[in-house]
């Protein structure tokens, strides 16, 4: 069974689209527009047209049933609104992750019931590292993000042998040291949670502990090779 849809044929979707065809995700594509349900199926994808006012036509295609990811990307702000409301009203559990354009339209899409609602000029570090437990939605956003400006996220556990060990978060010098920016750490202990990373964080740093980075592939790798990775 597919379980990954994408609403809407946009800039935005295409792109979703390259990728998840890059990670050998199988996914399904659902368009308002004859027009753009064309242009999908000619550039190589499984895309279908449908009546976005009846529920019939999301379950159809999995929506309540089998589907676990919804991109809703569709160009036009209030179609994305709809789909998003009734594909909640369908399933409670669905993850569904959309794009917005100022603050306004975020604040509707979350009330409607979008798990993220994500505007990639201003997304902030909090809102990615939650992502990273989705795995597809990570893949698809660390890409559009990042990809193009040699920009990388990175979950570092750390090493036994650290220099890191025993020091607090806050207090490692790493974005000063490398030119990261750290977002926070995940414990390493089996009550695992995460810690942003600010001034207030001052628990010790500890083999196992999962430090998240963001920066250039470059600064990534001489970090973790100064963590003793070999």
């Amino acid at each position: 069974m597919i379980d990954t849809i994408i609403f809407g044929y946009s800039k935005s979707a295409m792109e979703i689209a390259r990728i998840l065809k890059e990670k050998e995700r199988e996914f399904v594509i659902l368009t308002t527009e004859e027009s753009r349900t064309q242009m999908a199926i000619e550039d190589g994808y499984d895309a279908h047209w449908i009546n976005y006012n009846q529920d019939d036509e999301l379950v159809k295609f999995g929506i309540g049933k089998w589907v676990k990811t919804l991109f809703c990307v569709s160009a036009n702000y209030n179609k994305n609104l709809f789909i998003t409301l009734s594909a909640r009203n369908l399933d409670p559990n669905l993850y569904i992750l959309s794009l917005s354009a100022d603050e306004a339209e975020e604040k509707k899409m979350i009330l409607a019931g979008a798990n993220k609602n994500i505007n990639p000029y201003t997304v902030g570090a909090n809102r990615i590292y939650r992502l990273i437990k989705k795995p597809v939605v990570y893949q698809v956003l660390d890409e559009i993000l990042y990809h193009r400006s040699n920009i990388k996220i990175a979950e570092l556990p750390v090493p036994e042998n650290s220099y890191l060990i025993g020091l607090p978060l806050y207090g490692a010098k790493i974005e000063a040291d490398f030119d990261l920016m750290v977002l926070g750490m995940e414990s390493g202990t089996r009550h695992r949670r995460f810690l942003f990373h600010t001034y207030k964080v001052r628990k010790k740093i500890r083999a196992g502990d999962i430090i998240v980075v963001i920066g250039k592939e470059e600064d990534i790798e001489k970090f973790k090779k100064a963590m003793g990775y070999s």
